[in-house]
């Protein structure tokens, strides 16, 4: 009939978060308990949030951001972030990529970092790159009082290096009274710099005896397939060769 609605024409919600997570490189930055809530929406609208275009340095890029909001069936809504942008090497785009993240303030990092205003743009020939000791201090922030054992699962959960930490410290977890995470500024630098995500977080839980547990989460596309992958240390000494050695793999200096 040619009045009938085809259900490939409008996606229910859940199939376009599907399709959402789908196509982004970091799926697991969304909370599982809010994927749930959202599978549940009933109903979903994507529109247009920012669109950039840098020319300089290279590689040319073109990116834009999108919001997708559902709407909950106890009439709330909850908002989803896109960020799509061009790959490529040189001045020439290959190819399009997605990211997605649960709050504005995660999407303006990741553009940042996409555009060269977050450290990510390597220096000028001939211009040396501060030591490590000489870049700001790692920001300390008060702890988050809530979520922080499910914040340490699911930072484990997504490690995929075979020597992260294991059930026995997501045991002592389970108890953390807090939690905050800080970047970890480092150096970039290097013809491939602009094309490499490589990123490094200190996750803080504060304990019930005042004692504090850091892990260290390492960020990057470094891996063969080039998709977003994420590591999980102790130290941030051997989360930093973790990503020089994955960076050597690739033929990339950092």
């Amino acid at each position: 009939m040619g009045g009938e609605i085809r259900e490939e024409q409008y996606p229910t919600p859940a199939k376009h978060l599907d399709e959402l997570l789908e196509r982004a490189l970091n799926p697991f930055e969304v909370p599982e308990d809010t994927l749930a809530v959202l599978r549940g929406s009933l109903l979903h609208r994507a529109e247009l949030h920012s669109w950039r275009h840098r020319t300089s340095p290279p590689p040319r890029l073109r990116c834009c951001s999108y919001r997708h909001s559902f709407l909950l069936r106890d009439g709330g809504t909850e908002t989803l972030w896109e960020l799509c942008h061009e790959s490529g090497e040189g001045t020439e785009a290959t190819g399009v990529q997605y990211e997605v993240y649960c709050d504005e303030p995660q999407l303006r990092t990741a553009e940042a970092r996409l555009h060269g205003t977050d450290g990510g743009v390597p220096p000028p020939a001939g211009e040396s790159v501060q030591p490590r000791t000489e870049l700001r201090p790692v920001r300390r922030e008060g702890y988050a009082r809530e979520g922080s054992s499910e914040h340490a699962r699911r930072l484990l959960r997504r490690a995929e290096n075979p020597d992260s930490p294991g059930e026995e410290l997501l045991d002592a977890l389970s108890a953390a009274r807090g939690h905050r995470i800080a970047h970890v500024p480092r150096p970039l630098h290097g013809p491939s710099a602009c094309q490499v995500w490589c990123s490094l977080y200190e996750h803080a839980f504060l304990l019930a005896d005042g004692s504090e547990v850091r892990l260290y989460e390492l960020e990057h596309n470094l891996s063969h397939s080039g998709h977003l992958v994420c590591e999980v240390y102790l130290e941030e000494a051997v989360a930093d060769r973790a990503a020089h050695r994955r960076a050597r793999e690739r033929g990339i200096e950092l």
